[in-house]
């Protein structure tokens, strides 16, 4: 039988365990407790202030725009509150970017993407259907995303390029096999309307086969300071010529509201060309390069953090104007008439 010490030790022991044992579960529902709450950095209202510094010390067109950043705080900040749910957070979050009306601005979470959608009054300009019935026909060449053809008019030829996206890969043997095949024709009309954009490295492919010689076309300035204007040195961008040789004959460039992003860069730089007239409407804007950020929740971000300068200092951001506005008549189109192809046409012969 246990000595009356040895029961006394006993009894201690265990007292120690049991205060070791309900110490560690008071632990443990404190950490438990602790990991449920919300990090302070990932609240709704950390991510909302990080949204709105990043853009406000990084975004390029506040001045060019008229954008009074601190007004937009002041009516998007209330809005805010850390109880809200994800999909509330990504609703005012997306909706305070949209007021940079800008298309190169997006918000992307698990759940969805933030974009602004620009509401122009202007007519939409370009009917495929009646293109193929009434001027380059269904039997066209397709070489890889171009679509060509030779369009008689009284006698005369003339060239026809549809490139519906910059996101489609044009390769040199593309470019150069549809400039050999329509090197004879009095001038060339180089469509691009409703062309939304893509890969910058495609606008360099087929650009350099317009000009023989090397051209200044725009300046490009990235945002680097906090403040609104501020601005890193410009950058002088060259066209040089490419492929084997260079079609420097009239070319009619047609653009709509629907060219956007790359193709205005595009239209930037083939306004820098002497043989081009660019025809139809003024494009859609989007010469910002965009750069992308993380919350810290975790969602991604861009909007542009650069600007783009014509050789003249011009900013085209909301859209490049063409040297000759034509719209199309709904009354011409219901006859099968496309009045800017019929100007671009006109321009090629006269």
């Amino acid at each position: 039988m246990p000595s009356v010490d040895a029961l006394s030790i006993v009894e201690k022991n265990m007292k120690k365990i049991i205060s070791i044992t309900v110490t560690l579960i008071f632990l443990l529902s404190s950490c438990e407790k602790v990991l449920m709450e919300k990090d302070p950095a990932t609240t709704p209202t950390a991510n909302f202030e990080a949204l709105w510094q990043t853009a406000d010390e990084k975004y390029s067109f506040f001045e060019y725009k008229g954008i009074d950043w601190n007004e937009i705080y002041s009516i998007y900040r209330p809005q805010i509150n850390d109880n809200m749910s994800n999909e509330q957070l990504f609703d005012v979050l997306g909706s305070m970017l949209n007021e940079l009306k800008d298309g190169h601005v997006n918000l992307t979470s698990p759940f969805n993407i933030s974009r602004y959608s620009f509401n122009y009054p202007n007519p939409e300009n370009f009917n495929y259907r009646l293109l193929k019935d009434n001027y380059i026909g269904w039997d066209y060449n397709i070489t890889g995303p171009l679509v060509n053809a030779i369009i008689e008019r009284d006698g005369h030829s003339i060239g026809y390029i549809y490139y519906g996206s910059f996101s489609s890969n044009v390769s040199s043997y593309h470019i150069d096999y549809v400039i050999n095949r329509l090197w004879n024709t009095e001038g060339i009309i180089l469509d691009m309307r409703s062309n939304s954009g893509g890969s910058v490295s495609n606008i360099w492919t087929i650009a350099g086969r317009f000009t023989s010689e090397r051209r200044f076309v725009y300046t490009s300035a990235l945002k680097e300071g906090p403040e609104h204007n501020d601005f890193g040195e410009p950058s002088k961008v060259y066209l040089d010529p490419r492929g084997s040789k260079q079609y420097t004959g009239k070319v009619m460039f047609l653009t709509n509201r629907g060219s956007f992003s790359a193709t205005s860069f595009f239209s930037v730089i083939m306004k820098a060309l002497p043989n081009v007239t660019q025809i139809g409407d003024t494009t859609g804007g989007g010469l910002g390069a965009p750069t992308g950020f993380e919350l810290p929740n975790g969602w991604a971000y861009r909007f542009s953090c650069s600007r783009t300068l014509t050789p003249a200092g011009e900013n085209f951001e909301n859209g490049v104007p063409p040297d000759i506005t034509v719209w199309m008549n709904p009354e011409h189109e219901l006859q099968g008439i496309d009045d800017i192809m019929e100007r671009a046409i006109e321009e090629i012969l006269n």
